[in-house]
């Protein structure tokens, strides 16, 4: 009895914080704000609407072209021509100050505030405009509740740098439209690796040495050095190679625009990189799955009648997928996350796309939006790759069931036949 009450009291105050917290944060006023049109940044055309959130810890704002909390690159300044907004009284907060406007204007266009000259140091109200060089600036008092609160997370110096709701709903289209490329590249690389591990395994396991040693010496090339070595050399060199010249001059079409922007070029180098490196690590899997089968399934198979690769194909196989197949969920995981080493060989994937935002805000949050992007896959299927390894793990206890695995024979009911 005494638990039930201390869990029924823990539930309460849990609630009560909970609705302690959302209601401060519907009720809350954000700081004051400038708002203003400016050019696109570097990759983008025409004009952004923008807001600059006034932190709490500042006194001064500076409007101008250079060295100013707001930068107005088109305003028609004269050099060193600024407009300072202070706090009155300095260091009073927001509850208990207000803004007023010192004008250096010196270029041909005069500072105006709501159309009129400015004169002396006028106290801005809510909905003010300043007029700089041309430009419009609209003073905001600080909105209330959640859009508040999303305008003091931006006055944050670490928040607006890492998550940065601004930056990020800058970046969001750019990076969803390379989301398809990233999962196009992993897809289609994944299915080529699977016949190709399988392959790789099959000549690891052959009794010639002709088979054994090429399989060997791939596979542990390809699981020696590094995926990002392996892309250079794959996006670099293959098109010095005259095969590679002979086919883009047969099909000049492969420098053309495929799916979601990048060429059909860039595409096959992709596709062939990835699949041949998921390729040694799926015959690694698939050798392993093979040669944990007991060997007396084999043997019962044969004693059936069956050819070696009837066997294969029928009993041993069957019962290697479904042992492995957490293990190449997992890889499926790995060689998604994978593609992201593209960025540095000019495919517009996830973190090429990030990284052109990021670079022209001078913030890392696209970076996090792209990191979203690869969690949305990731965690999903890690959690279906551990429910597999549990199910596993409770049918079998470390063989499988021959109920489960049809059509899985063992030596005994062979006998019994």
């Amino acid at each position: 009895m005494r638990r039930e009450v201390r869990n029924r009291i823990v539930q309460v105050v849990y609630a009560a914080l909970g609705i302690a917290l959302l209601a401060a944060l519907l009720t809350m006023t954000g700081p004051d704000r400038l708002v203003y049109d400016h050019p696109a940044p570097r990759g983008q055309k025409g004009m952004v609407h923008d807001t600059f959130p006034i932190p709490p810890v500042l006194d001064t704002v500076t409007i101008a072209k250079q060295n100013a909390n707001v930068v107005l690159p088109q305003a028609e300044l004269a050099p060193g021509s600024v407009v300072r907004l202070k706090r009155q009284p300095a260091g009073g907060g927001m509850a208990s100050s207000s803004w007023v406007v010192e004008s250096a204007e010196t270029s041909p266009s005069p500072v105006l505030l709501n159309g009129q000259p400015v004169s002396g140091t006028p106290t801005l109200s809510d909905g003010d405009v300043l007029t700089i060089g041309g430009v419009p600036v609209t003073f905001e008092s600080g909105r209330r509740g959640i859009l508040g609160a999303l305008d003091w997370w931006e006055t944050g110096k670490v928040s607006h740098l890492f998550a940065s709701p601004k930056v990020v709903a800058q970046a969001f289209p750019h990076v969803l439209k390379a989301f398809p490329v990233s999962l196009l590249c992993v897809l289609v690389a994944y299915s080529l690796a699977i016949p190709g591990g399988l392959t790789l395994a099959f000549m690891k396991m052959a009794r010639s040495a002709w088979f054994r040693w090429p399989s060997t010496a791939y596979i542990d090339f390809i699981r020696g050095t590094p995926l990002f070595l392996q892309i250079l050399i794959v996006f670099f060199g293959l098109p010095l190679l005259p095969p590679w010249q002979a086919l883009l001059a047969a099909f000049p079409g492969l420098n053309e625009p495929g799916p979601f922007g990048p060429t059909y070029s860039l595409y096959l180098r992709a596709f062939v990189v990835l699949s041949f490196n998921s390729a040694a690590y799926m015959a690694e899997i698939f050798r392993a799955g093979i040669q944990s089968i007991s060997k007396g399934q084999m043997e019962a198979a044969r004693s059936l009648g069956m050819t070696t690769a009837q066997a294969m194909t029928f009993v041993i196989i069957p019962q290697t997928v479904r042992r492995i197949l957490p293990t190449m969920m997992s890889e499926f995981i790995l060689l998604f996350k994978d593609t992201s080493l593209f960025a540095a060989v000019g495919m517009g994937e996830m973190v090429m796309r990030a990284r052109e935002v990021a670079a022209s805000s001078y913030n890392v949050s696209p970076y996090l939006l792209a990191a979203v992007f690869y969690l949305v896959v990731t965690i999903p299927l890690g959690r279906v790759v551990h429910r597999l390894e549990n199910r596993l793990a409770q049918s079998e206890g470390g063989a499988i069931s021959v109920s489960e695995a049809r059509p899985t024979i063992d030596s005994e009911h062979a006998i019994a036949v």
